[in-house]
């Protein structure tokens, strides 16, 4: 069982194919409840939330959905720095990467950095 002069071996997918069982189809309220669920909340995130008392749950609302608010008192002046110095280095690769792109595609420079920016 090989294939000519390089000698691999050549499988016979018939007879090593196994047969996986189609699950029951789910209601459909249900999959729409697990599919919203997956996309929103991905690995459970409210599990924080049990057991809680109903000011620490509304505390814990406000964090996740503006997380700013959980490290924004931890935030400081070195943390700054780094952020400015991040902006400056994506900035500087990011400029001339959208003029370029748009001279690749024959369009005036300035849509490459209008697309850069998102202006419109």
């Amino acid at each position: 069982m090989s294939t000519g002069e390089y000698g691999y071996p050549i499988l016979d997918f018939e007879q090593q194919a196994h047969k996986v069982a189609i699950p029951p189809p789910q209601p459909f309220i249900k999959s729409l409840k697990n599919t919203v669920k997956e996309t929103f909340f991905p690995d459970d995130p409210l599990r924080q939330f049990k057991d809680q008392p109903p000011s620490r749950k509304f505390v814990l609302g406000i964090q996740y959905f503006f997380p700013i608010f959980d490290w924004g008192s931890r935030y400081n002046l070195s943390f700054f720095k780094s952020d400015i110095i991040a902006g400056i280095t994506i900035a500087s690769l990011s400029i001339p990467q959208g003029i370029s792109y748009a001279k690749l595609a024959n369009l005036p420079p300035i849509l490459g950095l209008c697309k850069l920016f998102k202006l419109f």
